[in-house]
């Protein structure tokens, strides 16, 4: 339906090297680890769960996109979960379970992630730690919802590729919660 968007990760696990100077003091961020992604295209009125943590020479990424209902059906859209170790990728499953836990007044307090495929069988769980909400009501993008980006720990087990997996570390995540009216 004339829907075009994209997405890719061309880093899930690399190297950083250099740092950021803020106010005479430096962070430094060499021999760390990083992850970039991109995405591009029609983004209005879409959202998504995602989420990425890394550990050793193992990464876990895990995802769903949910578009406008006018571009798609949003049931047909599968999420996806992949392993990815020091050689390429281990397995990925688009057989994938994302559930969000809230407290009393919404906000999210954990995540559960299971994916299954003939190469990958995992389950993770995500505890939010921290989060930074932006307010998405003005704008070109206005949509009724707030971005949520969320800090946590991620603990991971299962099998991917014959390998056993068992994960804990910290990550990150993202999704979206309707704003409430005043």
């Amino acid at each position: 339906r004339n829907w075009r968007t994209g997405y890719v990760v061309p880093v899930m696990s690399g190297v950083l090297s250099g740092g950021i100077d803020v106010d005479n003091s430096r962070v430094s961020f060499d021999h760390g680890t990083g992850y970039h992604d991109h995405n591009w295209g029609f983004w209005k009125g879409v959202s998504w769960q995602w989420g990425q943590m890394q550990q050793g020479d193992l990464s876990l990424i895990y995802g769903r996109v949910f578009p406008p209902a006018e571009a798609a059906d949003p049931d047909r859209i599968p999420g996806f979960v992949g392993v990815l170790g020091p050689d390429g990728p281990l397995g990925y499953a688009t057989n994938v379970r994302i559930l969000e836990t809230n407290d009393a007044t919404g906000r999210p307090t954990g995540v559960t992630i299971t994916g299954r495929s003939p190469l990958l069988d995992v389950q993770a769980a995500f505890r939010v730690e921290s989060q930074v909400t932006t307010t998405m009501s003005q704008g070109p993008l206005a949509n009724g919802i707030n971005f949520l980006q969320l800090r946590g720990t991620y603990t991971v087990t299962g099998t991917a590729r014959e390998r056993r997996i068992a994960l804990s570390g910290p990550g990150t995540a993202e999704t979206f919660r309707t704003i409430s009216p005043k």
